[in-house]
């Protein structure tokens, strides 16, 4: 089965960022992993682009161009989670081993073990929520990079149509 996900570009605005015509606007990438959330790993994605006013941007490009520099980004923040997910395991481990290693004084050895256990549920849950949405975002751009972008230029068939 096919996924077709229809964009209308009333300007130029709609799909380039504001301050740089060069990129992708960061709604245009929003809204195409919103529309392909649902997505099943065998099912196709075909991306048809209504433009209805003149650009001079190459549109089919600067969405795939767009979507890699997002799965790109994505995956730079992936190696950043993993980085810190094992600074935070170094640290709990030693601040666990601290812990053992105190005869006396009860608080102390119970300061450094609660200590201890903070970094590691902080590494869990970067494993569980960051990582996880990451990955699943990273699949969809990679699926919709992978898809068919077709473009319509709306305008010049109506002025075609008036003119016939």
């Amino acid at each position: 089965m096919e996924k077709i996900i229809e964009i209308d570009l009333k300007n130029q605005n709609d799909l380039t960022e504001k301050y740089n015509k060069n990129s992708l606007s960061k709604e245009m990438i929003e809204y195409l992993v919103k529309q392909t959330i649902l997505i099943e790993k065998n099912e196709k994605i075909k991306i048809i682009i209504n433009k209805k006013c003149d650009t001079d941007v190459e549109t089919t490009k600067l969405v795939k161009q767009g979507l890699q520099e997002e799965f790109d980004k994505n995956l730079l923040e992936h190696h950043k989670n993993n980085i810190k997910q094992i600074i935070f395991l170094i640290l709990g481990i030693i601040f666990i081993f601290l812990s053992t290693l105190i005869k006396e004084g009860v608080i102390w050895k119970e300061i450094l073990l609660i200590s201890g256990w903070v970094p590691i549920w902080e590494m869990i849950e970067l494993e569980l929520f960051s990582d996880v949405a990451g990955r699943r975002k990273r699949r969809i751009i990679k699926k919709l990079l992978q898809s068919e972008i077709i473009e319509r230029n709306l305008k010049k068939d109506k002025e075609f149509i008036k003119n016939s």
